[in-house]
């Protein structure tokens, strides 16, 4: 008896230690179709709606194999989402073409958003402050 309490004290050490996968996976809606996906706590990044499911466009792809991923994340009503990675590199998204501009600094990417007249509104934001779907 006393065996199995070990065996399957075991089994049990052993399943929280591995946990579920894709227990902390979320996506989050953000304009025109386009989401923040999370396949993993550094598998971040910012999707479009005409693409397939693995197809990215914040950060960029070499990027984001190097292990940059999305952090934080803002949008206009209707053209543009912002956002930062953990590597401190800012990124706009023009949803309507959609073309990627950066990574830029953050000096530059202020100079950016201004130009292309985003109100001072719109700001980055943790991730977690936006409803998740799973």
């Amino acid at each position: 008896m006393k065996k199995i309490g070990i065996i399957f004290s075991t089994i049990l050490l052993m399943l929280g230690m591995v946990g579920c996968a894709g227990a902390g996976d979320y996506e989050i809606e953000l304009i025109n179709g386009f989401k923040v996906r999370r396949t993993s706590a550094e598998k971040v990044h910012i999707a479009s709606p005409e693409y397939s499911y693995d197809e990215l466009l914040i950060p960029l792809l070499a990027d984001y194999d190097e292990g940059e991923y999305v952090t934080q994340v803002g949008h206009d009503n209707d053209r543009y989402i912002i956002a930062k990675t953990n590597l401190n590199n800012y990124y706009l998204l023009d949803t309507k073409e959609p073309i990627v501009y950066g990574p830029f600094t953050e000096e530059k990417f202020m100079q950016v958003k201004e130009n292309v007249k985003i109100p001072e509104s719109v700001t980055l934001k943790n991730l977690d402050k936006y409803k998740k779907i799973k």
